[in-house]
């Protein structure tokens, strides 16, 4: 089973970053904890490590795109595995959708009430 990579938090003041060098390309082998990319934020460089071992399926995110902290930037599985169409929601809750036409305030019973 595939499983993907994300950026990883690294404080509470940097909240992006940006992909310097993939040290790994589709395709290879990874051993776990190995490196697979260099990250550069506003506050240190640092290389994000596979959390399994196997093979890297695929990235996300190019080599000079900036990301938000948390978001999935490759994805890595079983040798030969298929990968997976689309990246995993960094956020795996739905956002909620706001109610159309007009302003809403929250009640006590947690409903909603048009002003």
């Amino acid at each position: 089973m595939a499983v993907t990579v994300e950026l990883p938090h690294v404080g509470e003041s940097v909240v992006e970053g940006t992909i310097g060098k993939w040290l790994k390309q589709p395709g290879e082998t990874v051993r776990r904890y190995e490196p697979l990319v260099e990250v550069v934020t506003d506050k240190v460089t640092m290389e994000v490590p596979s959390p399994v071992a196997g093979e890297l399926l695929q990235v996300f995110a190019e080599e000079g795109e900036t990301l938000p902290m948390g978001a999935p930037i490759a994805e890595v599985g079983e040798p030969g595995e298929t990968p997976s169409s689309a990246p995993a929601s960094a956020d795996p809750s739905p956002a909620a959708a706001a109610p159309a036409g007009g302003v809403y305030t929250s009640d006590a019973a947690g409903g909603l009430t048009r002003v």
